[in-house]
C-alpha cells in the first residue's frame, strides 16, 4: 500500500470528523422549537364583559320603555326572576368559598331578598296572567326576546367564570368584580318600570330593586378599593 493511499485515508477521516463536530456544534448552537401554550381565560370578568353585558341590560331598558301595562309587566317579571336567580347561585358561592365577612354577609342578604321577591315575581304571573316566568319571556316581542338571549348568554358567561375561581382570598375579589355590573343590569332595567306598569306592586318592587341595589354597588366598590385597590 502506498503512503500517498495512507495519506489520503487519514485527510478524509479528518475531514468527517470535521463535519460530525460542526454539526454537533450548529445543532448545540440552534434554538429548540418552542411553542407557547394560549394563556387560559381570565376567570374574572374583564372591564369589556362588564361593559358589553351593561350595554345589553341599557338596550333592553330602551326597549321597556315601549310597553306599557300587562305586557311590560310579564315582560320585566319574566326576565328580572332569571336575573335574580343568576345572582343567588353567584351568592352561593360566594357563601362556599369567600372569606371576607362582609362579603359574606352581603351575600346571604342578596340570597334571602332575590329568593323573596322571585317568590312574589312568580306569584305575580301565575295569578295575574296564568303564565310561568319561561312563558312569560317568550311572549315578550321579537326584539326584547333576542336581547334577553343575549343577556341570559353574558349572564352564564359570568356564573361559569366565577365557579371557576377557586375558594380562598381570591375568590371575593372574583365575586364582587362580576357582582358590581350585575347589580347595575338590575338597576337599569328596574328604572325603566316606573310608570308604565298597571300593578303598583310592579311599581314598588322596581323601585325597591333600584335603591337596594344601588346601594349594594356602593359597598362593593368601596370593598373593591380598600381590599384590592381597584373599584371594581
Amino acid at each position: 500500500m502506498s503512503s500517498g493511499s495512507g495519506i489520503g485515508r487519514t485527510i478524509t477521516a479528518a475531514l468527517a470528523a470535521a463535519i460530525v463536530v460542526a454539526s454537533a456544534t450548529t445543532a448545540a448552537a440552534a434554538p429548540l422549537p418552542t411553542s407557547t401554550p394560549s394563556a387560559p381565560p381570565s376567570p374574572q370578568p374583564s372591564p369589556s364583559d362588564a361593559q358589553a353585558i351593561l350595554g345589553s341590560a341599557q338596550r333592553y331598558a330602551t326597549a321597556l320603555h315601549g310597553l306599557n301595562g300587562p305586557e311590560l309587566e310579564q315582560t320585566f317579571l319574566g326576565n328580572m326572576i332569571s336575573h335574580h336567580a343568576a345572582a343567588v347561585a353567584m351568592a352561593r358561592l360566594e357563601l362556599a368559598r369567600g372569606t371576607h365577612p362582609e362579603a359574606r354577609t352581603m351575600a346571604g342578604q342578596i340570597i334571602a331578598a332575590q329568593n323573596r321577591e322571585i317568590t312574589e315575581m312568580t306569584t305575580w304571573l301565575r295569578q295575574w296572567y296564568g303564565m310561568t316566568p319561561e312563558q312569560a319571556q317568550q311572549a315578550a316581542p321579537a326584539s326584547i326576546r333576542a336581547l334577553t338571549n343575549r343577556i341570559h348568554t353574558g349572564l352564564r358567561s359570568m356564573q361559569s367564570r366565577l365557579a371557576a375561581v377557586p375558594a380562598g382570598p381570591g375568590f371575593d375579589k372574583a365575586f364582587l368584580t362580576a357582582m358590581t355590573p350585575h347589580h347595575e343590569m338590575a338597576t337599569v332595567i328596574a328604572d325603566a318600570v316606573p310608570g308604565r306598569a298597571t300593578h303598583a306592586q310592579v311599581t314598588t318592587l322596581a323601585r325597591q330593586i333600584s335603591t337596594s341595589q344601588t346601594g349594594e354597588v356602593q359597598k362593593m366598590r368601596d370593598w373593591l378599593r380598600a381590599w384590592y385597590g381597584t373599584g371594581g
